[in-house]
């Protein structure tokens, strides 16, 4: 673990091998707030809660008599965390399991290994992060499967959609436009429009985005569209992407209510799905669920 934050000292980016025993060294956390304060978000006075839902899908590890076991895992830590994992050095430290042995039971062996991965991202994040390990057999959950059929775009009218001349490729909250009304207005859509790219690697990032929102503000959606595509070239971290557009959403349409969310495409075995709202009750179930995998969009 280290304690001063110093990005290239991660392992992103760099070539790796692949450890040989368990290392619970290998992880690297980064400090929130270095993003966070760029765009006014104070640690100690958020304008959200929400969590972090990582999918992990290269658990392994043996049992005593050297049984391979694979498994999926789910890891649920809070946003008001100081820290987040880096996710190649998550990679890595999973790895370290692979060749690791545990108790002669299947059943047995993976309660240790969640236990013991449960306990390590608590300590390196300095909270508590959930960690379940689920078969092929485990039950998932599909999140805002309301939203299924409100695609963003299709709330625009081919015309209006037409008039946009989509020139900004860097985040330009200047873009989002609204009316303020006497009356609330409800808005619910998701949009497979956001593409960014990883701080480090400079490779692109894919996400599914999910909103809602209630305000007096008659949203112009087209404009929505054109904010979405600014962040094109923009290059983030998934979960600090996603707070940037919460931010901006909520400084320009004042809502009374509102949910953003991200489920992003795997990419090294890894996705990360982040959701930050303006009420607890706004988080989908799926996220939260101890005993059902999250199901994923299309492009997951």
């Amino acid at each position: 673990m280290i304690d001063d934050f110093n990005l290239s000292e991660s392992s992103l980016g760099k070539k790796s091998g692949t450890p040989e025993q368990y290392d619970p060294s290998l992880l690297f956390r980064i400090p929130r707030s270095e993003n966070r304060i760029l765009y006014e978000i104070y640690d100690d006075k958020l304008p959200f809660t929400g969590v972090d839902v990582w999918n992990c899908y290269e658990v392994s590890f043996l049992t005593a008599k050297g049984l391979p076991v694979s498994r999926m895992m789910k890891l649920i830590f809070p946003c008001q965390s100081e820290y987040l994992v880096e996710s190649k050095s998550l990679k890595l430290y999973l790895n370290s399991f692979n060749m690791e042995r545990f108790a002669k039971l299947i059943s047995e062996a993976e309660s240790s290994v969640a236990e013991i991965i449960q306990r390590d991202l608590s300590t390196l994040l300095e909270t508590k992060v959930t960690v379940i390990l689920f078969s092929d057999n485990s039950e998932e959950e599909i999140a805002f499967a309301d939203l299924k059929s409100s695609q963003l775009i299709d709330f625009i009218s081919p015309e209006a959609l037409e008039k946009n001349e989509f020139s900004h490729f860097l985040e330009t909250p200047d873009l989002l436009k609204g009316n303020l009304t006497n009356e609330i207005h409800e808005y619910a859509f998701r949009t497979d429009l956001l593409r960014s790219n990883c701080r480090v690697t400079n490779q692109p990032d894919w996400g599914d985005l999910f909103v809602r929102i209630s305000t007096k503000y008659d949203i112009d959606l087209s404009s929505v569209v054109a904010y979405l595509v600014s962040f094109r070239k923009e290059n983030h971290f998934h979960e600090e992407v996603l707070e940037m557009i919460y931010k901006r959403f909520s400084d320009i349409f004042n809502p009374e209510k509102m949910m953003v969310a991200a489920m992003y495409t795997r990419r090294g075995g890894i996705d990360i799905n982040p959701v930050r709202v303006s009420h607890t009750e706004l988080i989908d179930e799926a996220f939260l669920s101890l005993t059902k995998r999250l199901g994923k969009t299309l492009r997951q």
